[in-house]
């Protein structure tokens, strides 16, 4: 069983299904009866951590084998930049290409505990994927909202998988857009009776557990140890902030003896979390986004503040890449490590290559860049990687003439 504890105020909530604080409407965090987390392995996907997990009926559970996926030693860029141990935790691995099939899961999980019929969000595309691909699984309605900018390769996906799909004016580069929409669709879930699943723990922090098993899988998969430094993308800043709870949590069982550092990974021009952390404030929403970095261009990240107190509390940092770096680092991981990853996922490789160049990494430190989703989810970035690679017409007769290169 577990608690609803404000973060801000530090109540207990006798509601166990509200989404912030009643009192003071601030983010809720889960806690747990016990610091243990046995491991159940007869339940699907990353529901063998269901002892820290808000499930209160296994019969309720949808899974699609979200989870486990691979973390990979770096077999060509790392050693050529300077250190021996990069890994990379390519989440572009389950079910519907990114890590937000975890939220999914247990946020239609959750639903189905609660008996609701519909579940409503914001996506740019990864987040609606996988809330549209569990829903259907649940065999419950689904209602996105999504960027008018969100590549068209995403949406489709989306589409497939038949929820009712909008575009909103302004969201994505409007911060005032923004919270109307994120206000207009509580207001709609709550007179409808529906679950509103927005991918931020400032919105909806059942869900948002599913994010954290990442962290008991890079310690798992590193044999009960901790990365020295993990590298996350940042939009909304919730996968960070989970991350870190998942180690903290790990670490509270008894798994490992320390924790890592914690990096925010931003697009210059659309950074509001590094502009703040290098100021040394809050986070102040951006007036537009000059980043075509989709998945984490947001103005106003709604846990941005709850980064800024991560990134502290693990002595980490946060910094931010432009495109074209980002995209160069897109087709590296492709070409020299057969990573085929979206650009929101490439932008860890390029700030992890940075922090090498500049000697703010030391090189010998055990690193994780999480790579959050697959190279399809951006078909414009997959053409651009390959638009000045040539393509020759050959007869059949000349393939016995090619040189080895």
């Amino acid at each position: 069983m577990f608690q609803l504890i404000c973060l801000t105020c530090g109540r207990t909530c006798g509601d166990l299904t509200v989404a912030n604080c009643p009192h003071d409407g601030g983010v809720l965090d889960l806690r747990y009866g016990s610091a243990d987390i046995p491991l159940q392995p007869q339940l699907p996907g990353i529901w063998r951590y269901a002892a820290r997990l808000p499930l209160t009926d296994p019969k309720c559970i949808v899974s699609l084998g979200e989870g486990d996926t691979p973390l990979l030693l770096s077999s060509r860029l790392g050693p050529a930049s300077g250190t021996e141990r990069l890994y990379f935790k390519n989440e572009g691995l389950n079910p519907t290409g990114s890590y937000k099939d975890r939220i999914a899961s247990v946020g239609i999980t959750y639903l189905r505990q609660l008996e609701r019929r519909a579940w409503a969000a914001t996506s740019s595309g990864n987040a609606g994927a996988s809330l549209a691909a569990y829903g259907a699984r649940a065999a419950v309605d689904g209602y996105l909202f999504t960027l008018e900018r969100a590549p068209r390769a995403k949406i489709a996906q989306i589409m497939s998988y038949g929820p009712q799909v909008m575009s909103v004016k302004g969201l994505g580069y409007d911060p005032a857009a923004e919270k109307a929409t994120w206000a207009n669709i509580e207001a709609l879930c709550d007179a409808n009776d529906w679950l509103m699943l927005i991918t931020a723990r400032s919105n909806s922090p059942h869900a948002m557990e599913g994010a954290k098993t990442i962290a008991y899988e890079i310690c798992q998969q590193l044999h009960d140890e901790a990365p020295d430094v993990v590298y996350v993308p940042v939009g909304g800043g919730g996968l960070l902030s989970s991350i870190w709870k998942g180690f903290k949590e790990w670490r509270r069982a008894g798994h490992i003896e320390r924790l890592p550092r914690m990096v925010a990974v931003q697009p210059v021009g659309c950074d509001p979390v590094t502009q703040a952390w290098e100021a040394g404030r809050q986070v102040e929403p951006l007036e537009d986004c000059a980043s075509a970095v989709s998945g984490i261009i947001l103005t106003s990240p709604p846990d941005g503040d709850l980064v800024l107190g991560d990134l502290r509390e693990s002595d980490g940092w946060a910094l931010s890449i432009a495109d074209e770096v980002t995209y160069a680092a897109q087709a590296e991981l492709a070409s020299q490590e057969g990573l085929f990853i979206e650009p929101a996922a490439a932008v860890v490789w390029a700030a992890i290559k940075a922090d090498l160049a500049s000697g703010r990494l030391r090189g010998d430190e055990k690193i994780v860049g999480l790579l959050t989703g697959i190279g399809f989810k951006d078909s414009a970035a997959v053409q651009r990687m390959s638009d000045d690679k040539p393509l020759p017409r050959i007869e059949a007769s000349e393939i016995l003439h090619i040189q080895p290169r």
